[in-house]
């Protein structure tokens, strides 16, 4: 290899290994704010940020890993590592980056805003399944309105700080 091919390899470990960074700190900074539905173990999902940050210019195989390293470092800095919660909330993460990768590359000028809800919708949907298999009733569906409508704003919101985010380190 040569010393370009390198610098280019080095440059992108470290800029995923500060997202993930960034991400795990937001992880664990987000299980001290209140959640406005009882439910133990619910987040707002603004760690997503991260992989929402990401998205227009990183390959699935990235995210993924974006997705993994923040949820699995935070979990574990933060002591949830393979709680239900931490399982609820690892799958919904994967299968809400899948979700967001697939929609920003079929529906190109729909925006961030439109992904990341899409995502944060998918996320919430899957944490909900998980949690019927877990506990062993469908009762726990009835929380799933109330976990959308907070999905809805948190995609916004983390599609917001993104969007900030990448027109301002672009100029």
């Amino acid at each position: 290899m040569r010393n370009d091919e390198y610098q280019k390899i080095s440059k992108k470990i470290t800029t995923y290994g500060m997202l993930i960074a960034v991400g795990a700190a937001i992880y664990i900074l987000e299980s001290y704010a209140p959640f406005p539905v009882p439910i133990p173990g619910a987040r707002w999902g603004f760690s997503n940020m991260v992989v929402v940050y990401a998205l227009p210019d990183t390959p699935l195989s990235w995210l993924i890993v974006l997705t993994i390293g923040k949820s699995l470092i935070g979990s574990l800095l933060g002591g949830t590592f393979l709680a239900p919660t931490f399982l609820m909330g690892f799958v919904g993460s994967i299968g809400s980056t899948f979700v967001m990768y697939l929609s920003f590359w079929s529906f190109k000028k729909a925006g961030l805003i439109f992904h990341s809800t899409v995502g944060a919708l998918l996320n919430n949907l899957i944490q909900v399944l998980i949690g019927v298999q877990i506990v062993g009733t469908w009762a726990i569906m009835s929380y799933l309105p109330y976990m959308e409508i907070i999905g809805i704003f948190s995609g916004i919101a983390n599609a917001i700080v993104a969007g900030v985010l990448i027109k301002r380190i672009k100029s």
